[in-house]
């Protein structure tokens, strides 16, 4: 017979048994329920990525009708893809997409600057195949982020395009579809207003003295290697706008502007008359408190004083004045100054001037290629070249464009602005890290991108022969 005392214990300890076991039943019960809460939700997250992903991929898929393309090119990396993409269904974050993609490229160029020595220290070890793979890897991976660059810069131009509430062009043939917009947004809406009676001269200019007296729905039929010539000389145009706008305003900021000859002669006036009247004080004081506000004109008469407060007050060539305008202080530019503020900056802004005419117009060598196969050789004199390329255009032995001069007015004005949101996004990435940019170091290499840009291409103008087959119909 068992005593009480063992009883009493046996039972305390099946009780506690049981307890533990009910405790252990209940904490695995949780932790199944916590199990299943996240396979739940694994899977939720797992469908939300796989229908964003078919999101993505459905839109890229609709991104090859040209009806829905944000823009005529098209991104050729990951990460252009990605910006294109937050374009697209995201625009407010654009912005912080486009940091973030560049902070990522220049944490590559740091981490491989750090990788640059690796190799001449395992020289020794290395042989020579292995050291040149190295450098081939090393290279590639410079080319990709090249590109990538490229898109981010391009993408930064579209997103220009989109918050001025304007729809880039699609690829152009007879049968593309203009819509309707309004061109202030690619004017004043674009440029200063000191940069506007510039590119108003550039556009008469482009669209030639009869579009003056012509009709805005009077039809043009020109060849597609003009209208391509023409919009590459106007991406050039619109960045040289646009840079030497930056530096005018800066000046004009510093008091720097540069002074006209009559200017600087009334300058030199006053100069002249600041110094008589100081020569005509009679004692100079020398305490260091009559440099101070109006105690500089201790010693002067009232006359005096007055005489050398309208000559200081005077200033000469300021904004206020207006007597210098943007196209003024272009024409005090020396050649050297003119021929580097005219060219691009980076080999990456070439190849996307060059992307951007190609995908409008097609190949360029192709299109120059089959004009001078149609027009021949047997021309002796211009007027015979031209004439006889009149004909080929009037014939559509070449591939042509049929434009009114209100589409020409826009397509001149949508390349003008090309050009400056381009230099506005080369700028972004140069602050950000100018490692990121290959720049020009020779102003004819061209960067590669998509097809050549026509001869004559980088003097920020039309070629001479910019009137090669445009025919009124």
């Amino acid at each position: 017979m068992i005593p009480s005392s063992s009883a009493s214990q046996s039972s305390m300890t099946n009780a506690l048994a049981s307890q533990l076991a009910l405790i252990g039943v209940r904490r695995a019960n949780e932790r199944n329920e916590i199990g299943a809460k996240m396979r739940t939700k694994r899977r939720y997250l797992r469908t939300v990525i796989k229908s964003k992903d078919k999101d993505f991929e459905n839109d890229s898929n609709n991104n090859n009708n040209n009806n829905n393309r944000l823009a005529p090119a098209k991104p050729n990396t990951a990460n252009g893809q990605m910006l294109e993409y937050i374009l697209s269904t995201d625009l407010q974050n654009f912005d912080a997409a486009m940091e973030s993609v560049l902070e990522k490229l220049s944490d590559e160029i740091d981490s491989a600057a750090k990788r640059g020595g690796q190799p001449n220290e395992a020289a020794e070890k290395t042989d020579r195949t292995s050291l040149t793979l190295y450098k081939r890897i090393e290279d590639i991976k410079r080319m990709d982020r090249r590109r990538a660059v490229e898109d981010a810069m391009y993408c930064a131009v579209i997103h220009k395009f989109m918050t001025s509430g304007v729809d880039m062009l699609p690829p152009l043939n007879d049968e593309t579809f203009w819509k309707t917009i309004d061109l202030t947004k690619l004017t004043t809406g674009v440029h200063s207003s000191e940069a506007l009676e510039m590119v108003r001269d550039h556009l008469m200019a482009a669209l030639g003295p009869e579009a003056a007296n012509a009709w805005p729905s009077q039809l043009v039929r020109m060849s597609k290697l003009q209208a391509a010539q023409v919009y590459a000389a106007s991406i050039m145009f619109g960045y040289f706008v646009r840079r030497v706008d930056k530096r005018f305003q800066l000046d004009r900021a510093l008091g720097t502007l540069p002074q006209n000859p009559m200017d600087s002669a009334k300058a030199l006036e006053n100069v002249f008359n600041a110094a008589s009247a100081m020569d005509s004080m009679d004692e100079a004081e020398d305490d260091p408190t009559n440099y101070a506000g109006d105690e500089f004109f201790g010693g002067f008469n009232e006359e005096e004083r007055a005489k050398i407060r309208n000559n200081q007050n005077q200033r000469v060539d300021t904004p206020e004045n207006g007597k210098l305008t943007l196209k003024q202080y272009v024409q005090t530019f020396n050649g050297e100054i003119l021929a580097k503020t005219a060219r691009i900056v980076s080999l990456e802004g070439v190849a996307l001037a060059e992307r951007q005419t190609g995908a409008l117009f097609g190949s360029l060598e192709d299109l120059q290629k089959e004009l001078m196969e149609a027009v021949g050789d047997n021309a002796t004199t211009p007027q015979e070249l031209m004439q006889r390329v009149q004909e080929v255009v009037a014939n559509n032995d070449v591939e042509t464009l049929t434009l009114p001069y209100a589409a020409q007015r826009r397509l001149v004005l949508e390349a003008v602005a090309f050009g400056s949101f381009l230099r506005d996004a080369e700028a972004t990435v140069e602050y950000k890290d100018e490692r990121l940019l290959t720049p020009t170091v020779n102003p004819n290499k061209r960067g590669g991108g998509g097809g050549s840009l026509p001869p004559g291409w980088a003097t920020g103008g039309p070629s001479n022969d910019d009137n090669d087959g445009g025919v009124p119909v």
